[in-house]
């Protein structure tokens, strides 16, 4: 009786992991970066669109280690007035987004750095401090098909670095699938006991 009680416990562990396994999979689906070269791994500025001031905006690529994720990151300096890049992305309205970026300023003034996604201001900073990379972190809602996000920058006195671009659509769905997992949790637990 020993044996099959044990035995029964491993065959629905084994489902269980197979369950969690399929749901985390599935959650992870939904995890897709909708930014081309968020990265700038391409070492320029494929899948954007350059605007404003680019007379010294560009990418650099001294390697692993040397910038915050990857090889490559982007370095802006407009003087005297904003400039920047944007990509519109395949959104859906009413959709909530994840979107994160890693800055940092030299902390040069005058100095301006401002993020937009699809009209929405998520940050504007005015004459930013050096801090080293910083990564930033909003939730924001579409409201149409294609939404556009947009980087603009000032540093008159030198450059600031941009990296890591994401943005991830965040599904009602994910909770449901919190919730099976909680639920399969317990029922586990109900059944060993």
């Amino acid at each position: 009786m020993q044996l099959q009680t044990s035995l029964s416990q491993i065959i629905r562990s084994g489902i269980a992991v197979a369950a969690l396994a399929a749901l985390s999979g599935q959650a992870s689906a939904f995890g897709v970066n909708l930014v081309t070269n968020g990265g700038f791994e391409t070492g320029n500025f494929t899948g954007w669109t350059q605007i404003g001031d680019t007379t010294f905006n560009g990418v650099q690529c001294p390697g692993v280690g040397l910038v915050p994720q990857g090889s490559c990151n982007a370095f802006f300096g407009p003087v005297g007035t904003l400039g920047g890049i944007q990509q519109t992305l395949a959104t859906t309205a009413g959709a909530q987004y994840f979107i994160s970026f890693i800055f940092n300023s030299d902390g040069g003034t005058p100095g301006n750095f401002i993020v937009d996604f699809g009209g929405q201001n998520l940050l504007n900073l005015v004459n930013p401090p050096s801090a080293g990379n910083q990564t930033f972190a909003f939730n924001a809602i579409a409201t149409a098909a294609s939404t556009v996000l947009k980087f603009q920058f000032r540093d008159d006195p030198g450059f600031v670095l941009l990296d890591g671009v994401q943005v991830i659509p965040e599904p009602a769905s994910l909770g449901l699938v919190s919730l099976a997992l909680l639920g399969l949790a317990a029922s586990r637990r109900r059944k060993t006991h």
